[in-house]
């Protein structure tokens, strides 16, 4: 059960951070401490701790002598990256991009059909 809290409370900062990230220094492997700093501020405690291990550069962090960071750090890499090293690129590309975003669809003969026809 913990688990399962753990990566919603992932997925929700990466939610969060993903765009403003992408949208006020562009993509890069591993962000600024300072970068990242400046964009946490509406998240609580363990929402900024997730947000250093996500997308901050793991040596400037000093894992060796936080293991909170050094844990956060392992269990993302185990549930999102199939326990392999990762960067704030690849959390930048979990998002992928949305399907339809509104507007007309280029084919829409199932529309005018009707959802449960056989077009």
């Amino acid at each position: 059960m913990f688990r399962y809290i753990q990566r919603r409370r992932i997925k929700k900062v990466i939610k969060i951070l993903s765009p403003i990230l992408l949208k006020g220094y562009g993509s890069r492997d591993y962000f600024t401490i300072g970068q990242v700093e400046a964009n946490i501020k509406s998240l609580c405690n363990r929402q900024q701790k997730i947000a250093f291990a996500l997308f901050a550069d793991p040596n400037a962090l000093d894992l060796t002598n936080n293991t909170e960071l050094h844990q956060i750090r392992m269990d993302i890499s185990y549930d999102f990256f199939l326990a392999d090293e990762y960067n704030a690129r690849d959390v930048l590309n979990l998002l992928g991009k949305g399907g339809w975003k509104g507007g007309r669809m280029d084919d829409d003969m199932s529309n005018r059909m009707g959802m449960t026809s056989r077009y």
